[in-house]
């Protein structure tokens, strides 16, 4: 009878083991905060080490439940943030300074820096003849009312001294930008340098006769795409915004240590990437906007207050702010994470 109760007794207990970890693992997911955030573009190279950084847990060890959508370009990245529709958003910090300063109640902040030159660009064909910028003068651009490009082409016209009231414009959706260059309907189209290059490849262009005018080259020197927080979860849960900024931060460590790993997580996300192209966009991208001298030396994350001072200065002025903002009002330093994971490998 000992022996039967005591085998009674042991699968009680397993049975018991079994339901307390049920309910532990019910209790852990219930308890995950769940996040939206808003990338760049479509899916694709540029974002893939977001999908790197959930595949690999990172998000769910910070308790975090991430759901990532695409994007029209930063413009709309500024506006669902701003709105408060999603938390966080992978954007052009200087978009979002111009819509703070026509929202200020809405404004939110960028917390992590990614793109340390601009790649911002006018891209045209060699056959076009635009090769210095007074050449846009009397020409048709193309662009889409939502990219960072064109919302800072103005800052980019005063510094080059292009006429704007001369320029033509052709609006088309971002997906579908590059299409009006092919098709003749423009001179010449604003984008990021590797979205435009790699699409035009795609289509049969030969590198050589894609020309490239940098905005950073004309003494625009500002920062790029990083990471950017609504005001709502800024104010209602900073420590959920310090654990997605360290696992996004994982993310892209890994994703510069191993650009195939984070194009086989954007591949379980989007089936019909091209992967070949896809990693080629991922390496430009290291290699032209994120590794510079200065996160070598700062390690990824923050800026330097002389360059934003300046690139806020240079900003105010081109797009006519009605108050030049402070630096903690674009930028915070409080959620960067330990150094070791800013360390570019």
């Amino acid at each position: 009878m000992n022996a039967v109760t005591g085998w009674v007794g042991g699968w009680v207990g397993r049975i018991a083991a079994l339901i307390a970890g049920s309910v532990l693992a019910i209790g852990t997911s219930a308890a995950a905060t769940p996040v939206k955030v808003t990338l760049n573009a479509p899916f694709d190279g540029s974002n893939a080490a977001f999908f790197l950084a959930q595949q690999r847990g990172y998000y769910a060890a910070e308790g975090l439940d991430v759901q990532f959508d695409p994007s029209g370009g930063s413009g709309e990245v500024a506006t669902r943030i701003g709105s408060g529709a999603y938390d966080f958003g992978f954007g052009d910090i200087n978009v979002l300074m111009e819509f703070n300063a026509k929202n200020p109640s809405a404004a939110g902040k960028a917390v992590y820096m990614l793109y340390y030159r601009s790649p911002l660009s006018v891209a045209s064909f060699a056959k076009t003849g635009i090769n210095k910028p007074a050449d846009l003068n009397g020409r048709k651009l193309g662009g889409a009312l939502t990219d960072g490009a064109f919302k800072l082409f103005p800052a980019y016209a005063e510094l080059a001294g292009v006429k704007p009231e001369t320029v033509k414009w052709e609006y088309g959706d971002l997906r579908l930008r590059e299409v009006m260059l092919l098709k003749g309907d423009v001179d010449a189209v604003l984008g990021f340098d590797s979205t435009m290059y790699f699409s035009f490849v795609r289509q049969g262009i030969k590198p050589e006769d894609i020309k490239f005018l940098y905005y950073a080259d004309i003494g625009l020197d500002i920062y790029g795409n990083g990471i950017v927080v609504s005001k709502k979860m800024l104010d209602s849960n900073p420590a959920a915004v310090k654990g997605f900024v360290a696992a996004t931060a994982k993310g892209w460590r890994d994703a510069i240590a191993n650009p195939g790993a984070a194009i086989a997580a954007l591949k379980g996300k989007s089936a019909l990437v091209d992967e070949k192209l896809e990693m080629a966009k991922l390496e430009w991208l290291i290699k032209n906007q994120i590794v510079t001298a200065e996160s070598r030396a700062d390690g990824m994350g923050g800026v330097r207050t002389d360059r934003m001072n300046k690139a806020i200065d240079t900003l105010t002025k081109a797009f006519a702010l009605p108050v030049k903002p402070k630096l903690d009002e674009v930028f915070s330093s409080a959620f960067l994470p330990p150094a070791d994971i800013r360390k570019l490998p």
